[in-house]
């Protein structure tokens, strides 16, 4: 029944990714053609990471106190619902009820990280997560391109792309309804559960909530109060610089490749495709590269901070799509290097009953950066240019490798000198 349980799972989030990936690459598209401008096609991006943010911890009680699956159906459900509602939508008002939808319900892929974490052994659980994030990615390898060509067929393709998208939350929907049964509503300790990005410090007893499902306002506050925060202040900086960067550019993608290139949904859902492809196989690297640096030094900070500000660069200044594709390599590996050694540092700089905290903060300022910059890219866009956006990302990436030079105590380097003695 425990296979069972985790297969199943398995195919939840790879469903709920799918479904994603169906729609929304094609949310800015449809914006323009309710006559909506670049801010505000960015303040809806703004609007779901902040509903987003806000209603993680509140549908996690609930999962605590209801169990998984009964919370599980209603967000899956809830995004059914939320993504016919943008596929009909005919007004500006409608799509922005169904984006407020999601962004209130959409939690389905956490709650099923959360359930396959209560269900696996402490043993488990690192190669269980690892497969859970891998095969859900996978989703967007392919939902793009699917999406883009269901949104090309027809002048009514956004409709026909929603529709998908709804099947395939509907087909979690039943799966998780007929999973195998397992007893739900036990308290999940704080020490077992595993910190944003996949890392894996000791377990602690008294962590920041690294997960929905485990709001603890009290237990928050007393790891806040704890936390040595003159050492890390730097670090949460630099990954929200590095975040804000990456975010921004991403934010504009589509649009930028519609308005620079002229280009259709399905050339956007190949290239986001590939994208998905380079993420995943970088991601995969990143213990190579930082090998080769000889660990988190500060040389490997500069280079793929710069490697950030050129990839960025070269799109902007792209003349063709074959260019653009290029330079998401390059930023695709800096961005996963960066983020696996930012997670590293904080890890390494903090106390080890403050990891956990540290993790969760980190976390929470990606959540903050991933809610600001959809809102300023579009009034960048629209009140400054189409190009403003990448520039600013630039800048980001730039001061960031600046700051990681001039700033950043890396532990790595005791070690290193250790070495060369």
């Amino acid at each position: 029944m425990g296979k069972q349980l985790t297969y199943a799972l398995y195919a939840i989030g790879f469903l709920d990714l799918l479904g994603v990936s169906l729609i929304v690459p094609l949310v800015p598209h449809h914006a323009r053609s309710l006559k909506a401008t670049p801010a505000i096609i960015g303040a809806l991006g703004s609007l779901y990471g902040f509903l987003q943010l806000i209603s993680g911890p509140v549908v996690g009680q609930l999962s605590d106190v209801y169990g998984r699956q009964k919370v599980l159906l209603v967000t899956l459900l809830g995004a059914a619902v939320s993504y016919f509602i943008a596929g009909v939508s005919t007004s500006l008002v409608m799509l922005t009820v169904a984006r407020v939808g999601a962004g209130l319900l959409k939690h389905s892929l956490g709650l099923g990280r959360t359930w396959l974490s209560d269900t696996v052994t402490a043993k488990e659980r690192p190669e269980c997560l690892g497969h859970y994030s891998a095969i859900s990615s996978m989703a967007f390898i392919v939902g793009p391109a699917i999406g883009g060509h269901l949104a090309s067929g027809s002048k009514d393709g956004f409709f026909i792309a929603s529709i998908g998208a709804v099947l395939t939350f509907l087909s979690a929907f039943v799966l998780a309804l007929f999973m195998p049964r397992w007893e739900e509503n036990k308290p999940v300790k704080h020490h077992d559960t595993v910190p944003p990005d996949n890392d894996m410090p000791e377990p602690v007893s008294e962590t920041l909530p690294t997960d929905e499902s485990n709001l603890n306002p009290m237990a928050m506050l007393r790891a806040l109060w704890h936390i040595s925060w003159h050492q890390v202040p730097d670090l949460m900086l630099l990954r929200f610089m590095i975040g804000i960067s990456i975010l921004l550019f991403r934010s504009n993608f589509t649009l930028f490749l519609e308005l620079r290139f002229e280009s259709t949904p399905i050339i956007n859902g190949y290239i986001m495709s590939i994208n998905g492809i380079l993420a995943a196989v970088f991601s995969s690297g990143t213990g190579f590269v930082t090998g080769y640096y000889g660990g988190c030094s500060r040389n490997l900070f500069r280079h793929m901070s710069f490697l950030l500000a050129a990839a960025i660069g070269l799109m902007t200044v792209a003349t063709d799509l074959t260019v653009f594709v290029i330079g998401l390599a390059p930023m695709s590996l800096a961005s996963a290097v960066l983020r696996v050694s930012l997670t590293h540092l904080s890890v390494e700089r903090g106390k080890a009953d403050q990891r956990g905290a540290l993790l969760g903060v980190g976390a929470s300022v990606m959540s903050l950066a991933r809610m600001l910059a959809p809102g300023f890219a579009g009034v960048l866009t629209q009140y400054f240019g189409l190009y403003t956006p990448n520039l600013v990302s630039i800048m980001f990436a730039l001061i960031a490798g600046l700051i990681f030079v001039s700033r950043i105590r890396l532990p790595t380097l005791s070690h290193e000198k250790k070495k060369t003695n």
